[in-house]
């Protein structure tokens, strides 16, 4: 049935709205590959709101969803990271689009920020269910063109929720009808359709599409860029670092860097999206554990468990390292290979001085 070239990855694919999204997908002309991205687990209140079965309770949401696509198109490559969109890799989410049925504004925002460093069209879909509202949102990455956070106001980032490494997260649950989530996956899609045939014409950027199944209207609302937004709007140039994660040190990353911005000043390095930990601590208990740094979300669960009361354990702001700078590191940090801190394949590394920044993407195995 696949008979494209062309990639997409949904973020959310096992919600109200990515439960329905993943089918109409496999079954669209011009998708070759899928990338599905989702934390959670699926479990007995799901099965109202959710196109899932009941064999599904208790499963990876992007397992189950893979699954169904191999079921409908046995051709399509498929991806499958039961992860949430922050833990991977920025190169990993290179794509023709992204599709988000995400439920805070919080990852809304990450995932705005992830698609225009990688210059990626993304489409936001979302659902009122009190109202029986469904609408859709499209963002392409480019000069002129309004990001997510071009609507904001001041109101709008001193009330976002925020999540920070020292305390769990819990996010809101979506208590809208199945059949409301439906029609924004089927927005959404036929959308995303138009987009990857290139008619572009057609195609809502820079606007919102929001349908109304109480009043049966259909609303078209338009947005301009906003010269007083708080994000850059910055497509990055990145290139491959030429080095891979088990043979590159840190000293060597720097290097490459310092090479890269042709520079003498003080190199850093910064897993984009990442933060390093040195210290973890029990919120329970009090005991602590110290370590080499290390990537925060790349740490296990068994790593984040208390050795003393089995409790789970947080990092404290001031136990967290965003960037890595050469006079400041030992002998045995320096000469550590990337991977020993938790840098992954497809992640992305910020090497700079000052303002000037170069970016590179690492390989994986040599």
């Amino acid at each position: 049935m696949s008979t494209g070239g062309k990639s997409v990855t949904v973020i959310g694919a096992g919600g109200n709205i990515g439960s329905h999204v993943v089918a109409h997908l496999a079954r669209s002309t011009g998708v070759r590959r899928i990338t599905l991205i989702d934390h959670d687990l699926y479990d007995d209140t799901n099965l109202r709101s959710q196109d899932i079965r009941r064999r599904d309770v208790g499963r990876p949401k992007v397992t189950v969803q893979a699954r169904r696509l191999r079921e409908i198109d046995p051709t399509l490559e498929i991806e499958a990271l039961a992860t949430s969109v922050e833990a991977v890799p920025l190169g990993r989410l290179r794509c023709d689009v992204l599709l988000a049925g995400v439920d805070s504004r919080a990852a809304r925002r990450a995932i705005n920020a992830l698609a225009w460093r990688l210059g990626v069209p993304w489409i936001d879909a979302g659902v009122n269910g009190e109202e029986l509202l469904a609408r859709i949102n499209v963002y392409v990455p480019g000069a002129g063109q309004p990001c997510y956070e071009c609507a904001w106001s001041d109101r709008d980032y001193e009330t976002l929720e925020q999540a920070y490494p020292c305390a769990g997260a819990t996010p809101a649950a979506t208590n809208a009808p199945s059949a409301l989530g439906a029609l924004a996956g089927a927005l959404q899609v036929l959308e995303c359709r138009t987009l990857l045939a290139g008619d572009w014409e057609q195609v809502a950027v820079g606007r919102q599409v929001t349908v109304s199944a109480r009043g049966h209207r259909e609303l078209v609302t338009s947005f301009r860029p906003n010269p007083g937004c708080r994000f850059d709007h910055q497509t990055w140039r990145i290139e491959r670092l030429g080095r891979r994660i088990d043979d590159c040190t840190v000293a060597q990353a720097l290097e490459i860097g310092r090479r890269a911005i042709a520079s003498d000043a003080v190199m850093g390095l910064k897993v984009v999206d990442q933060v390093f930990a040195r210290k973890l601590s029990c919120l329970a208990c009090g005991a602590s554990r110290e370590f080499t740094p290390y990537l925060f979300g790349r740490l296990g669960r068994t790593a984040r468990t208390c050795d003393r009361c089995g409790g789970t354990m947080r990092v404290a702001g001031f136990d967290v390292i965003e960037w890595l700078r050469a006079p400041e590191l030992p002998v045995a940090i320096r000469d550590a290979s990337l991977r020993s801190l938790g840098v992954r394949p497809g992640d992305v590394l910020a090497l700079g001085a000052g303002e000037r920044t170069a970016h590179f993407e690492i390989g994986g195995t040599t």
